[in-house]
Order: C-alpha cells, then sequence, then structure tokens
C-alpha cells in the first residue's frame, strides 16, 4: 500500500493504535478509580482493541498493584489487527482471552443488543453480565469522512442528534455495555470540551457518568492522529436518575509553552510526559519535544453541562471572570461574525490564474471578484493597494433586495467556462436538493455586505492575525470576517480589532475555550470570537487605545518601520491591560 493509500485508508477507519506508554498510562488512571476489593471478579472490555495495546497495558498495570482482570475481551473489525492482538495477548492473559472478529457497532445495535458479544466460544449465560471496565481508543472520524447515509443510520441506531462523528455512537454503545458503577477509560478527541458540536457528547458525558478525571494532552504529539486527544474517566451513573456523586472531576491539562525568559520559576526537567502526568503538579517542563505547561483543578458542572467544559485553575478562573466584569458587552453584541464563501469546489471557483486564460474562456470581469484567504493575513493591515493573491468566479447577485443566482444567459463567457465543468458541479447534489442552481457556490454569504469596512482573521493561527480590509474584497472559507451591527462608529470597529489581535484576548481565548491545535495554533471561529469582551468605548484607555489602532493601521499600510510598530503594538498592549484594569503581570 502506498504511504498516500495508507492515509486514505486511516482518516476513513479512523484507526490509529494506541502506544504501549500511553496504553499503560490510560490503564492506571482506571484503576485509581475502581476503589473495589482486589478479589471481586473484573471483566474488561475494548470495543476496538486494534493491536491490543489496552488490553495488554490493563492486564499488566493491575498485576503491578496485585489484581487480574478475570476476563479481557477485545472486538475488532480488522482481520490483521485482531492477528496481532492474539499474538501479543495470548502468552499474557490465556484462556482469560475472547478476542471477536467484528464490528461493535453493529453488535451493539443488533437485534441481540450487547447479547451478540456474548457468544461461543462460551456458554451465553456466562456472559449476560455487563462489563466493570471498559478501556478504549475508539476510532475518530468526522461526519465529512463517514458520509451523510452512514451517519443517518448511526444517529437513527443510537438515537444520536447533530453533527454525528463515529466515537459518538462508540460512546452509547460503550455505556451499554458498562454495568452501573463499572469504568470507563476513553481516549478521545478533545474537540469534545469546547466546540459547539461537542455539546451533545457533553450532556451525554455528565448525564450517564459521574465524571472522574479528564486530561487535555493538548498538542504533546503522543500518537499520530491528526486531531488533539484527551482521556475521560468516568463511572456509569446508577439508574436511578436522583443519585449523584457530590464530587468535582479533577483536570490535568498540558500544552506546549513558550516561557518568556523572565519567568519565574524554570521549566523543571522531565524526561518523559507520562512521569509528569503522573506527578500531577502544575508548573513548566522541559521535556524531550519541548517545553510545556502543566495546569491541574477541578470542574465545576454543575450548570448547563452543554456548554464548554472550562478547565482552568482557581487563579485562571478568577482572571477571567475579572475580565468579564470590567466588559460592557461581548463581540458578538455590536457586530456580525462569518465564514468566508464556501465553494465546494475551489478549483472551478477560485484561481489565480485567470488572467492566463484565452479571452473567449475566461469569465466576464464583473465576475471575478478579489477573494482574501490565508495567503493574504496580514496582522492589523495589508499595504495599500495589494490586490489578494486569488480571485474567485462569484455567480450571485442582488436582485429585490435578495441574493439570487446570475442568469447565465447574460453572462456567456462564463455560462461556457462553468459547463466545461459542468460533470463536476452537477455532482455537488446537495445544491439540487436544497432548490439551488447547478454553478451555484456553497455558501456564498451577502453580496452587499463585502463592500464596508470588515475586521478579517484566519480561521486557524498560532496567534491573532485579525486585519482590516477595506477593499470590497470577498473573504475564502478559511477565513472570517466582522463587520458592524447597523448604526455603530466604525470606531468600535477599530476598538474590537486592537483587542483581538491583543495579549489579554489571547489569554482570555485559551483560558475560556481552550481549544488550541498541534503546534500552538488556535482556532478562531464565529463562537470563540463572538464571546469576546469590549469595554465601555467611553472609557480614556477605549478611546486611547482606538486612535492607536487607527495609527497602526494607517502604518501598516504603508510599509510601517519597525521600530514604529513595535511602540505602537506595546502602547495597544498597554491599554488593552488597562481596559479591563489589568496589571502587567
Amino acid at each position: 500500500m502506498t504511504r498516500a493509500a495508507h492515509i486514505t485508508e486511516k482518516k476513513a477507519t479512523g484507526a490509529h493504535y494506541t502506544p504501549p506508554a500511553l496504553a499503560r498510562f490510560v490503564a492506571r488512571r482506571i484503576l485509581r478509580q475502581l476503589g473495589r476489593r482486589r478479589s471481586d471478579p473484573l471483566r474488561v472490555l475494548d470495543p476496538a482493541c486494534g493491536a491490543g495495546a489496552l488490553l495488554e497495558a490493563f492486564e499488566l498495570s493491575a498485576r503491578e498493584e496485585g489484581r487480574k482482570a478475570d476476563e479481557l475481551v477485545g472486538v475488532e473489525a480488522d482481520e490483521e489487527g485482531l492477528g496481532l492482538a492474539r499474538l501479543q495477548l495470548r502468552a499474557n492473559v490465556g484462556d482469560r482471552l475472547t478476542l471477536i472478529h467484528g464490528d461493535f457497532l453493529d453488535l451493539a445495535a443488533s437485534d441481540e443488543g450487547l447479547a451478540g458479544l456474548w457468544g461461543p466460544p462460551r456458554p451465553p449465560t456466562d456472559w449476560q453480565e455487563a462489563f466493570d471496565v471498559v478501556i478504549a481508543n475508539p476510532p475518530y472520524v468526522r461526519t465529512q469522512v463517514l458520509g451523510a447515509a452512514k451517519s443517518r443510520r448511526l444517529a437513527q441506531r443510537f438515537s444520536l442528534s447533530g453533527r454525528v462523528d463515529l466515537y459518538h455512537a462508540f460512546l452509547v454503545a460503550i455505556t451499554g455495555s458498562l454495568r452501573p458503577g463499572g469504568t470507563l477509560g476513553i481516549i478521545v478527541s478533545n474537540r469534545f470540551l469546547t466546540t459547539v458540536t461537542g455539546a451533545a457528547v457533553r450532556r451525554y458525558l455528565a448525564s450517564h457518568y459521574d465524571i472522574c478525571e479528564i486530561i487535555d494532552l493538548g498538542d504533546t504529539k503522543l500518537f499520530e492522529a491528526a486531531v488533539l486527544p484527551a482521556v475521560f474517566v468516568g463511572q456509569r451513573k446508577p439508574f436511578n436518575p436522583n443519585c449523584r456523586a457530590d464530587r468535582s472531576p479533577s483536570f490535568v491539562r498540558v500544552y506546549s509553552a513558550s516561557p518568556s525568559a523572565k519567568e519565574t520559576p524554570a521549566p523543571r526537567v522531565s524526561a518523559a510526559i507520562y512521569e509528569v502526568l503522573e506527578e500531577g503538579r502544575d508548573g513548566l517542563y522541559c521535556l524531550p519535544g519541548g517545553v510545556y505547561r502543566v495546569s491541574t483543578g477541578t470542574m465545576d458542572l454543575r450548570r448547563d453541562a452543554g456548554q464548554v467544559w472550562s478547565m482552568t485553575t482557581p487563579g485562571e478562573t478568577q482572571w477571567v471572570k475579572h475580565v468579564r466584569s470590567r466588559a460592557a458587552g461581548n463581540f458578538a453584541d455590536v457586530s456580525h461574525i462569518r465564514v468566508g464563501i464556501k465553494t465546494t469546489a475551489d478549483s472551478v471557483f477560485i484561481r489565480d490564474d485567470w488572467e492566463a486564460m484565452p479571452a473567449a474562456s475566461r469569465p466576464e470581469p464583473s465576475l471575478l471578484l478579489p477573494l482574501l484567504g490565508h495567503q493574504d493575513a496580514q496582522r492589523w493591515a495589508r499595504p495599500t493597494g495589494a490586490p489578494p493573491a486569488k480571485r474567485v468566479l462569484y455567480p450571485h447577485q442582488m436582485r429585490n433586495g435578495r441574493r439570487a443566482a446570475i442568469d447565465l444567459a447574460c453572462f456567456p463567457r462564463a455560462r461556457h467556462y462553468l459547463q466545461s465543468h459542468q460533470a463536476r458541479l452537477r455532482a455537488r447534489r446537495y445544491l439540487a436538493e436544497s432548490g439551488r442552481q447547478w454553478y451555484e457556490i456553497w455558501v456564498p454569504q451577502d453580496p452587499d455586505a463585502w463592500a464596508g469596512p470588515k475586521v478579517v482573521f484566519p480561521d486557524i493561527s498560532p496567534a491573532p492575525c485579525f486585519f482590516r480590509d477595506s477593499s470590497s474584497s470577498l473573504v475564502n472559507g478559511n477565513c472570517y470576517w466582522m463587520t458592524l451591527r447597523p448604526g455603530l462608529s466604525e470606531d468600535l470597529l477599530y476598538l474590537l480589532l486592537g483587542l483581538a489581535n491583543s495579549d489579554v484576548m489571547t489569554r482570555f481565548h485559551d483560558l475560556a475555550f481552550g481549544n488550541k491545535l498541534y503546534s500552538g495554533r488556535r482556532r478562531y471561529i464565529t463562537q470563540y470570537v463572538g464571546k469576546y469582551p469590549y469595554p465601555d468605548p467611553t472609557t480614556r484607555p477605549a478611546r486611547e487605545l482606538v486612535q492607536t489602532v487607527k495609527n497602526l493601521v494607517a502604518a501598516s499600510g504603508n510599509d510601517v518601520a519597525e521600530e514604529l510598530r513595535s511602540r505602537l503594538e506595546c502602547q495597544i498592549e498597554k491599554l488593552a491591560r488597562d481596559c479591563f484594569a489589568l496589571d502587567t503581570d
């Protein structure tokens, strides 16, 4: 199999085998929560066991504590992986091991339900009891990779709502396999902690589990999955919904850090990330992969569990509360924040070589509009007169106050060009199903809204990169754009721009939402930026911040000298702190 094919298969199946060190870590966290007598029976399940790393880790970790799992069951759809598990586990587990070739979700949704797991080679009566422990690293496959049809089937089978990822279904099926009081230790994407689409998962876990702890492993790159991993450990609640645990779940959060030279104490040196996690102490650690910041604390889930699960220390929580207490409102109160256009056929609609095409087959100039994207992002402002790298064929216009597709009969060259790509464009059946024309852009946004001043920012960036644009350019779907609500002074847009690029708001972003990606990159989307706080615009620091941002934007459009930029940015940082009455620490 070629590397490209291997990557494609992994993306489609979500198969990423668990490294032994991570498997041992998860096993030990489960064993810490069991709290059962060592003589009690212990039945363990891995519903997507792969090569058996998690089951082996549990067996070895239990032995270290003087325990023994009475039964270990692994289910795996991949026959090759199951063969590896058999070779790996037989010597250590012997006749206490049962490996089943099959899809756990199919078994869980069969007419027999999970009893379908409790078949030969043992008598069915031996398998009717639910498991005491589930240890799992289920496949993580997003909706767009699963496909709409499979997502609908999973939603119907497991009563799921919203955007369905494969591991959502695994959570429901796994819960059905656990006895009340049974312990789950599972590796999942950390996205469920902080995203809007993760609300259903958060509510499900909070309603079905007494949550023991969550370890957000951040950008530690502990294995090759594209998502950032987290470990969830919880115990299934009794069937009585009024029976609640009174403990607050603990958390550990670890992300790469770039400490300043003045920061004290200096990072502690450690040989392995798992040693740091087991120690459970806050602070900076110098590890073979870089410098990481570890934070620990407890989580308050007494409010709506569907809200973002904030993993902040008491000091960090107080800092966020202080900033919010000094705010006049949130960005979303005074601005519209939208994602850019999404064509779902970029190579057709978006190009940087329109001028190189023969004039007869090049769409009419009035339809080829400048398009700002990731490659054009430049903090504060783009140089005056610098056109975006690409233009988009934009087949929409406003007609009688409403957006509509253009009439191709009025644009013969665009019609010729689009018809040459007709097979690909018509394959986007969702357009036809929604009553749209085959040549439209899937998310065209509002054609009249591009002309006014706006703030544009990339959806993913290591540091904030918000910039003002007044060129009437459109914005691509890898960026977002912000415009003021009607009737508000443009000074407010400068205030929002200055705050969005400040260290104050970067810290607020990290603490309030916590959704970092690999290599320190952050995700900037409507649900986060819309919740940024802004101060009373009439205060002295806010007014001075507006004027300083105006000066920097004007200078940035004219090849600003680095010394001037640095001085103005330092002023902006001080004024942003003053806006929220923050000291310099």
